[in-house]
């Protein structure tokens, strides 16, 4: 039964790989990059939250202390281990284990909360000692939580952080990068409890030893403010982040029409709030989101990757209709080209058989995620349905192609290349074909990581060394 499984995904893929090839790939110069704007602000970086691509970038991968935008991470590890109604306790060790005057609820030792409140404690006030006792909470101890920290951040594709404590206080090892926060608080939008947190207004925290009659917090962000001079209609969430390594940090998530931006600011000198909104005024108005299903013949032409039965009228693999890439407003879509990838990261959407990774010059800026449609993928294989193949597994919209000439050309490609992939599939080791996938993700995530960043491999092997002979990494001014 498992090697039916493994066929079926196969075939699959070899299927995609055969429509992909049938794609014209003409493609012409891209126009530059917008580039015309600056931020005062050390590091700092926008970026695209439905597709990851950046628009702008100062310093991204140079190490700077974060302060409270960690919280972020800390908000995500908690969440992926504990249930909202859940009671945390505050320790000694929680309450006390803090910067004197830094920001906190006044908990005291012995005080109880739910995870839920200490969660909007957590993100909306900024208070430390919350963080410690979820972080004790989650994982028995601020140690084995910042473990679990360095963990997903690693999942999530972050090469040059290292955090080792919940709340981002100064600790010489405590360290990220704009570009890794970018992927952090682009994740953190996965989780609906952190998005209505974040555009929350007003909270109300349950009374405590030292605070009897309960808290009123608000958000500490002040794009986010009605009645403050930085309020941008366009925010709806963010983080902020001060200490006297640190300086001003500031992770702010703003929405326009069809786009969703990112903006990361580190090591800020009271500039936070105009370099923020410096990037969003650039982001908005220079750039555009493009939906690929509004783009069939282009973008998506006929005979890539989906084709359809003439009698069903079917379509035999799936775009998810989420799947979207941004280009400069001036750009010309003959310009993009798509490049097949089977690689999974942990923002792929589940069922996936294979991504199009869509390039404009040497930058990525979207991808096409590809499911097959369980309706009819039946009439390609009798074997079982493969776990993680359902029905939801393909929202999206359809391309269809009636069967002809392509469909006789493809399906006898792709038996070929089934074929060739079953022989694989029966001699080698199943240990070695999941040491053979993992290594080709990280080999993909490590190639996107330096073709964004514009990191040469010579340059990424240096810094590789570097770090690897570094008994500690201090951010570098």
């Amino acid at each position: 039964m498992r090697h039916k499984k493994n066929i079926w995904n196969y075939f699959v893929l070899c299927l995609a790989v055969v429509f992909a090839s049938l794609m014209p790939m003409t493609a012409y110069g891209a126009a530059d990059w917008p580039s015309e704007v600056a931020i005062e602000a050390d590091g700092g970086i926008l970026m695209d939250a439905e597709t990851g691509t950046i628009l702008y970038g100062k310093n991204i991968n140079e190490a700077y202390y974060p302060a409270s935008i960690t919280k972020l991470l800390t908000a995500q590890v908690v969440l992926d281990r504990c249930k909202l109604d859940e009671t945390v306790e505050f320790s000694q060790n929680a309450v006390y284990n803090v910067e004197q005057g830094s920001k906190s609820l006044s908990m005291d030792t012995g005080d109880r909360m739910s995870v839920k409140d200490s969660l909007y404690g957590l993100i909306l006030h900024s208070a430390n000692e919350v963080a410690n006792a979820l972080a004790e909470h989650a994982a028995g101890s601020t140690e084995e939580f910042a473990r679990l920290m360095n963990q997903k951040a690693e999942e999530l594709g972050c090469t040059g952080s290292n955090f080792v404590n919940p709340s981002g206080l100064n600790d010489p090892e405590h360290y990220t990068t704009a570009y890794d926060m970018a992927l952090i608080a682009r994740a953190a939008m996965n989780y609906p409890e952190i998005v209505e947190i974040m555009g929350t207004r007003v909270y109300k925290i349950p009374p405590s030893q030292k605070a009897p009659e309960g808290q009123t917090i608000s958000p500490g962000h002040k794009m986010l403010k009605k009645n403050d001079a930085a309020y941008d209609s366009r925010v709806f969430g963010g983080k902020t982040g001060f200490t006297s390594l640190a300086g001003n940090t500031l992770v702010t998530y703003a929405k326009k029409d069809d786009m969703t931006l990112i903006a990361v600011i580190l090591n800020g000198h009271q500039t936070h709030y105009t370099d923020t909104k410096k990037l969003l005024d650039f982001g908005f108005s220079r750039f555009q989101s493009m939906k690929l299903t509004d783009y069939e013949g282009s973008l998506v032409p006929e005979n890539h990757l989906t084709y359809s039965d003439s009698n069903t009228d079917q379509s035999l693999l799936l775009l998810n209709q989420n799947s979207r890439i941004v280009l400069p407003k001036e750009a010309d879509l003959s310009a993009v080209v798509p490049i097949v990838s089977y690689d999974e990261t942990s923002l792929t959407p589940s069922g996936t058989v294979v991504t199009v990774n869509y390039l404009y010059g040497e930058r990525t800026v979207g991808h096409a995620w590809i499911t097959p449609n369980p309706a009819v993928r039946s009439r390609l294989t009798r074997s079982a349905v493969p776990e993680g193949l359902s029905d939801q597994a393909a929202p999206g919209g359809r391309f269809r192609m009636n069967f002809s000439r392509g469909w006789l050309l493809a399906a006898g490609a792709s038996a070929a290349l089934a074929a060739v992939a079953c022989g694989i599939l029966f001699f080698l080791k199943r240990q070695k074909i999941r040491e053979a996938r993992a290594a080709a993700v990280r080999k993909h995530r490590r190639e996107q990581w330096m073709q964004e960043s514009g990191c040469s491999a010579e340059e990424f092997e240096a810094l590789l060394a570097k770090r690897k002979g570094s008994s500690g990494k201090k951010r570098r001014h």
